[in-house]
C-alpha cells in the first residue's frame, strides 16, 4: 500500500493468518511441560518467571506469535494462538499467562499508527507491556506530552521493552480536555517498575506496577483518543495483514480462553493418574477409580472441559473469520461473543472445583500442583473481562434492544 491509497484499510485485500507454525509450537509447548513445573514453585517466590524460563520461551520466539509478519512475528490466527495456549497452559499457568498478555499487548502496537509502528517495530520483533488503569495524566507540551502516572497489574513488565500507558489528557483547568483513553509508549528504560505484586495466585506473573514520572512522550508516540487503534486512517502503510482488521478487546478476551482451560485440562489429568493410585479414605474402595460416583464426577468434568475447548476455538475463530473477510464488527457481536467466553469461564470454574473435591484435602497442600493450578486459574477467572455475570448481563441487553448497556461500545 502507498500513502497515496485512498481505500479504506477495512476494505483492502489483507494477506491471511500463517498457522504453519503451529505443529511445531504445540510439539514445543509439551516439551516446555516439564521444565514449566518444575521451575513454577521457585517462579512463585520470586513472583516472575524464572530466567530459565525467560530464557526458553525468548528462544522459541513465544512473545511475537500474534506479531505481524511485515514485523518478523509469526502472524498467527486467534483460534491458532488458543491452541497453543491450551498447551502451554497445561505446563504452568503463570508463565502462559505472561505469554498471553505481553502477546496481546504488541499486538495493540502493530495496530496503531505508522510512525508508531516503525519506532516500536524498528529493530524487528519487540515485547510491549501495558496497563491502563487507573489512567495517568498527561499535559500537552511542545512536540508531545508530558506523562505521570502508576499502572498496576503490569504483568510481565520485567521481560518487556516498552510500556504502553493509558493516560488522560488533563487541560490548565484540571479537566480532560478530550473525552475517551489515550496511550502512550515509554521505553522501559524511563519506567520504574514497583515491587507490588503480592496476590494469592498468579504470584509468577510479575504483574507489578509500572510508575513513570513526568516523563516526556513525542506526540507520534502517542495513540490519541480520537484516532483510537484501528483508526481508518486510508494513508497508512502499515496495513495488510488479517490482524490489522481484528477488533481489539474481543480478540484480546477471546485469545485469553486458552490457557484457563489448559490450566483445567492439566488439573484433569493430575486427578486421574490420583484416582487410580489412591484409596478413597473411610470408604472399602481400594482406589478412587473403583467409585462410580467418582467416575461419573470425573467424566462430567472431562465433557465440560471438551464444551469449553469448543468454545473458546470457536470464540477465537470468529475473531479470524470477521477479519479475514473485512466483515464490520457490531456491538451484537461483541456481546455475543462476550457471553460465550462467559460460558468458557464459567464451565472451567465448575470443573476445578469439581477436581478438587474429587483429589481431597491432600491437593490443597503447597507441595502439590494441584493447589497452584486451582490458586492461578481462580485469580485468571476474576480478571475483569473473564467476570461472566457482566458478560452474560450485556449479552442480555442486548438481545432485549436496552439501550444504553451496562458498558460503552468497544470496552467489550
Amino acid at each position: 500500500m502507498t500513502a497515496l491509497d485512498e481505500t479504506p484499510p477495512q476494505t483492502r485485500d489483507v494477506e491471511g493468518y500463517d498457522d504453519s507454525r503451529l505443529p511445531q509450537l504445540l510439539e514445543e509447548a509439551r516439551k516446555l511441560r516439564p521444565l514449566l513445573r518444575e521451575q513454577a514453585a521457585r517462579a512463585e517466590e520470586l513472583r516472575t518467571l524464572t530466567p530459565e524460563v525467560e530464557t526458553a520461551l525468548r528462544r522459541l520466539d513465544m512473545f511475537s506469535l500474534t506479531t505481524p509478519r511485515r514485523w518478523g512475528g509469526a502472524g498467527l490466527s486467534n483460534r491458532a494462538y488458543v491452541e497453543f495456549q491450551m498447551e502451554l497452559g497445561q505446563g504452568d499457568l503463570a508463565a502462559a499467562w505472561v505469554v498471553q498478555i505481553l502477546n496481546s499487548t504488541t499486538w495493540i502496537g502493530s495496530i496503531a499508527p505508522d510512525s508508531l509502528q516503525e519506532t516500536l517495530f524498528a529493530e524487528g520483533p519487540t515485547i510491549i507491556c501495558g496497563a491502563y488503569n487507573p489512567p495517568g495524566i498527561g499535559t500537552k507540551v511542545d512536540g508531545g506530552y508530558r506523562l505521570t502516572g502508576r499502572f498496576p497489574y503490569s504483568s510481565g513488565s520485567r521481560l518487556a521493552k516498552w510500556a504502553q500507558c493509558g493516560f488522560v489528557h488533563m487541560g490548565e483547568e484540571g479537566k480532560p480536555v478530550t473525552p475517551g483513553m489515550n496511550f502512550a509508549y515509554v521505553p522501559m528504560e524511563q519506567v520504574t517498575v514497583e515491587d507490588s505484586w503480592y496476590m494469592v495466585g498468579m504470584q509468577a506473573t510479575g504483574s507489578d506496577t509500572t510508575v513513570v514520572d513526568s516523563v516526556f512522550v513525542p506526540d507520534h508516540m502517542v495513540v490519541p483518543a480520537d484516532r483510537p487503534f484501528g483508526f481508518p486512517d486510508p494513508h497508512k502503510r502499515n496495513f495488510g495483514e488479517a490482524s490489522d482488521r481484528q477488533p481489539l478487546i474481543p480478540s484480546i478476551r477471546a485469545t485469553g480462553m486458552g490457557l484457563l482451560v489448559g490450566g483445567a485440562l492439566a488439573m484433569l489429568e493430575l486427578v486421574e493418574v490420583n484416582a487410580q493410585e489412591k484409596p478413597l479414605v473411610t470408604t472399602f474402595f481400594a482406589t478412587k477409580a473403583e467409585s462410580q460416583v467418582v467416575v461419573h464426577d470425573l467424566g462430567k468434568v472431562a465433557a465440560q472441559l471438551d464444551s469449553a475447548r469448543l468454545l473458546a476455538l470457536h470464540a477465537a475463530e470468529e475473531v479470524d473469520t470477521y477479519a479475514a473477510e473485512g466483515r464490520p464488527w457490531t456491538p451484537s457481536d461483541s456481546a455475543r461473543n462476550k457471553a460465550a467466553c462467559s460460558q468458557v469461564v464459567d464451565l472451567v470454574h465448575d470443573s476445578v472445583e469439581r477436581l478438587m473435591f474429587i483429589a481431597g484435602s491432600s491437593a490443597f497442600s503447597t507441595a502439590n500442583p494441584l493447589s497452584r493450578f486451582w490458586k492461578d486459574i481462580h485469580v485468571a477467572l476474576r480478571h475483569i473481562q473473564n467476570i461472566p455475570s457482566l458478560g452474560y448481563e450485556i449479552y442480555g441487553r442486548d438481545r432485549l434492544g436496552i439501550d444504553p448497556n451496562i458498558a460503552p461500545v468497544g470496552t467489550y
